[in-house]
C-alpha cells in the first residue's frame, strides 16, 4: 500500500481488504513507514488479522423494477470487474459503458457510499450524462442543506428547493436520520435481551412510540416541503449543465418570485461548477449529493433497498456449498489471471442458478420444498412435452 517505500509484494494487483470506508485497508507497518517518510501524516494501519489479501471484485446486478413486488425476470448479474481492494477510480463509468454497449438501457445505478464518495467527475457526472439514476445514502453530515444558489435556490438532502422553505423544514431530515439510528440502537438492544425487565419494556415501547411519532411528523414536512421541490427537466447535456422546472404551484412562489434577484421565468439552468469551484467545494452546484428521489421517503427507500440482492449476491457465491470464492484453499492453482477466471465463472453458475430457480418458481404447481423441488410432476408442463423432447 505504500508506494513510497521498500515493502512492496510481488503480486501488483493484489492488495489488503478491509470492510470500512472504500475497502482498502493499511497495515501497522506500512502506516509507520509512511508516517516517517511523509511528516505531518497520521496514518494508523489495522492488524492483518482484521483484513485480508486479494483483489476486490465489481459487479452489475439487476433489481426488480421499480413500483413492483413479484418478479417478472430472474435477477442476473450483468457487468463485473476485479482491481486492488479500494481502486475503484473510474470502475462504475467502465461497467456502465460495457452495459450500454450491450444493449442494456439506463435505469437506476444503485451503489453503496464508496462511489458517491469519489471524485464528482468521476461518478455523479458521468453516470448521469449517460441516463442514468442516481441512487445512494448519505452521511450523516450531507443531510440537509448541501448547496445555495444565489438566485434564489437551496438543495435539501441532494433535492433543490426554492428557498423560501422554512428552517424546521431545513432541519427535518437530520431529525428524522436521528430518530431512525436512535430507535435501531435501541430495538437491536431489545430484541437480543433474553428476557427484558418491565423497566426494559416500558422503555421500549415510549422509544417506539417516540419514534412513530417522529416518522408521522416528518412524512408531513417531507409533503409540505414537496411543494417547493424543482424537478429535474430533461437529460444533462454534454457540458454537463442541467435544467429544472419551478415549481409555480407551491404555496411560496408568490412570494419567493417577489425576492430581491430571485429567478424569473418558469424553468432555471444550472450551470455546471468551474474546476476550481469543484476544488474548494466537493458539491460545488448541488452535483456530488443529487439523486432522482429524495432522500428519507418511500420510494428512495423503495430504491435503495433493492441493492440487498446485491449483498445476496455476495453472499452466495462465497459460500463453499456455491462458488466458494472467497475461500482461497478451494482453487487448488495461484495467481491473478486464474482468480479472474475463477470469479467470472462463479458469477456465470450464479446466474444460471438465478434462471433455475425463477423459473421452477414460475413454473411450480405446489410449494416447493428441499424434498420435492427436483419432482418433474410438480412443476407444469406442457401437454405436448414428453420424457423424450426434454432428454
Amino acid at each position: 500500500k505504500n508506494r513510497d517505500g521498500d515493502r512492496m509484494s510481488v503480486n501488483c494487483d493484489g492488495g489488503w481488504y478491509g470492510r470500512s470506508g472504500d475497502h482498502a485497508a493499511m497495515t501497522k507497518a506500512d502506516a509507520a513507514e509512511l508516517n516517517k517518510r511523509k511528516p505531518g501524516s497520521k496514518a494508523q494501519g489495522s492488524s492483518t488479522k482484521d483484513m485480508k489479501w486479494g483483489i476486490e471484485i465489481e459487479v452489475a446486478r439487476q433489481v426488480a423494477n421499480f413500483g413492483t413486488d413479484q418478479l417478472t425476470f430472474p435477477l442476473l448479474t450483468l457487468g463485473w470487474s476485479a482491481h486492488i481492494p479500494g481502486a475503484i477510480r473510474g470502475e462504475a463509468v467502465r461497467i456502465a459503458d460495457s452495459l450500454l454497449a450491450r444493449g442494456h438501457k439506463a435505469g437506476f445505478f444503485i451503489v453503496d457510499r464508496a462511489y458517491p464518495n469519489g471524485r464528482v467527475w468521476e461518478y455523479a457526472i458521468p453516470l448521469r450524462e449517460r441516463g442514468y439514476k442516481h441512487a445512494f445514502g448519505y452521511t450523516r453530515d450531507e443531510i440537509g442543506v448541501g448547496a445555495l444558489d444565489p438566485r434564489g435556490f437551496i438543495q435539501i438532502s441532494g433535492t433543490w428547493y426554492l428557498d423560501t422553505v422554512p428552517q424546521v423544514l431545513r432541519d427535518a431530515d437530520v431529525i428524522i436520520h436521528d430518530a431512525r439510528a436512535s430507535w435501531f440502537s435501541t430495538k437491536k438492544k431489545f430484541v437480543k435481551s433474553p428476557n427484558p425487565s418491565p423497566d426494559a419494556q416500558l422503555a421500549y415501547d415510549i422509544a417506539k412510540k417516540s419514534y412513530r411519532d417522529a416518522e408521522e411528523l416528518f412524512a408531513q414536512q417531507f409533503d409540505r416541503r414537496l411543494k417547493s421541490r424543482l424537478k429535474p427537466k430533461g437529460r444533462m447535456d454534454e457540458k454537463w449543465n442541467r435544467r429544472y422546472l419551478i415549481p409555480t404551484d407551491s404555496p411560496d412562489y408568490a412570494k419567493w418570485k417577489a425576492k430581491p434577484g430571485a429567478h424569473q421565468g418558469v424553468t432555471v439552468e444550472m450551470k455546471c461548477p468551474t474546476d476550481e469551484e469543484f476544488e474548494n467545494d466537493p458539491n460545488a452546484g448541488g452535483l456530488k449529493r443529487e439523486q432522482h428521489f429524495p432522500w428519507g421517503r418511500p420510494d428512495w427507500q423503495e430504491v435503495c433497498g433493492k441493492r440487498n440482492g446485491v449483498e445476496s449476491l455476495n453472499a452466495n457465491v462465497k459460500r463453499a456449498q456455491f462458488e466458494g470464492v472467497g475461500d482461497a484453499s478451494l482453487r487448488a492453482v495461484r495467481g491473478n489471471t486464474f482468480t479472474y477466471l475463477v470469479s467470472a465463472f462463479a458469477l456465470v453458475t450464479d446466474n444460471l442458478r438465478s434462471m433455475l430457480s425463477f423459473f421452477k418458481r414460475e413454473l411450480a404447481q405446489k410449494n416447493l420444498t428441499a424434498k420435492n423441488n427436483k419432482i418433474a410432476s410438480v412443476f407444469w408442463q406442457s401437454d405436448e412435452t414428453s420424457v423424450e423432447d426434454t432428454e
